[in-house]
């Protein structure tokens, strides 16, 4: 990344301490600035905190929630144990109809934590819990016209 594009994600992270201990809390402002974290987001991060690029990679590629294609807006559809008895592949299809033709990536997702208020998806920055088709639709498509 350009000097520049270190400068920036330097703002992004202004008040944060630089050091390893606010690794995730740094990815996930990149993340939701860029929607993305490509190799070069990971190495402004690494330069930014001091902390080794691939200390920063292993943790980026360790969570799923980090991993996205370039240039689209992620929906995450929980699948473990609690979600899929409530219909989790289901709502998956809806989400995938909804996204059809639009910049989003669906995915399935490890625990988002909600196992209490099964289905759940993320959406954007948003938690939908006991999530139904017509719910993650109506996210989906406005996550995409903002």
């Amino acid at each position: 990344m350009d000097t520049e594009g270190v400068q920036e994600v330097a703002g992004l992270l202004k008040d944060l301490p630089a050091e390893r201990g606010q690794l995730l809390p740094a990815l996930w402002r990149v993340v939701e600035h860029y929607h993305a974290l490509t190799p070069a987001l990971i190495g402004a991060v690494s330069e930014v905190l001091g902390v080794a690029y691939a200390e920063v990679y292993g943790v980026a590629s360790f969570y799923t929630l980090f991993d996205n294609i370039e240039g689209t807006t992620p929906v995450h559809i929980c699948t473990d144990v609690m979600c899929a008895l409530q219909g989790a592949e289901e709502l998956k299809a809806w989400a995938e109809q909804a996204a059809a033709g639009l910049p989003i990536t669906v995915k399935e997702s490890a625990c988002l934590g909600q196992c209490d208020h099964a289905p759940a998806a993320w959406i954007g920055q948003k938690i939908l819990r006991r999530a139904t088709p017509q719910v993650v639709q109506e996210a989906v498509k406005a996550v995409h016209h903002g």
